[in-house]
């Protein structure tokens, strides 16, 4: 299925296949002008104590019979470089009840979680003690949907301002 690759001028992305992830998604990069999207960013920054500028816009996710996203993390080593820093935390929220599968397995931590309406797991990508060290025990994983289909969203908090870069094209 898809995935993102190279960043393009026109704001839009190179797609490219993966056996790793099959899910499909989609940037919400309209979402701030979008008032129930912006009702869920402004309870994240609640939520969180981090300002709206620094999340990436929502990433929408829908994963169909059978797919799934293998073992990964969601620290990107080249935010290290990036004027927004990394990536200190995800939020990630269940947008429907999925009949069976679907989980988000965390192997190191022995932990599931199982698709719920309404539900978010939130986790940390780096360790507190140094924010530019990866948190290795926060590797997860999508399960794969046995029925139904499974909607959700990620929410990814940055050390500093991620949105107004982005909305003047200037990212990295």
């Amino acid at each position: 299925s898809d995935d993102e690759g190279e960043y393009l001028p026109d704001g839009s992305y190179v797609t490219y296949f993966t056996e790793e992830r099959t899910s499909n998604q989609a940037w919400c990069e309209d979402c701030p002008s979008d008032p129930i999207a912006r009702g869920v960013s402004d309870r994240i920054e609640v939520l969180t104590s981090i300002p709206f500028t620094n999340s990436e816009p929502l990433q929408l996710l829908r994963y169909t019979k059978g797919q799934k996203y293998d073992v990964h993390h969601d620290l990107d080593p080249g935010d290290l470089y990036r004027q927004q820093g990394v990536r200190l935390m995800t939020l990630f929220l269940y947008l429907n009840d999925v009949e069976e599968g679907g989980q988000t397995r965390f192997p190191q931590l022995n932990l599931t979680f199982t698709p719920k309406r309404g539900r978010i797991v939130i986790w940390p990508n780096v360790l507190d003690e140094d924010p530019d060290e990866e948190d290795p025990r926060t590797e997860h994983q999508a399960m794969p949907v046995i029925k139904g289909v499974k909607y959700s969203a990620n929410s990814w908090t940055h050390q500093h301002d991620v949105l107004t870069p982005m909305y003047e094209n200037c990212r990295d």
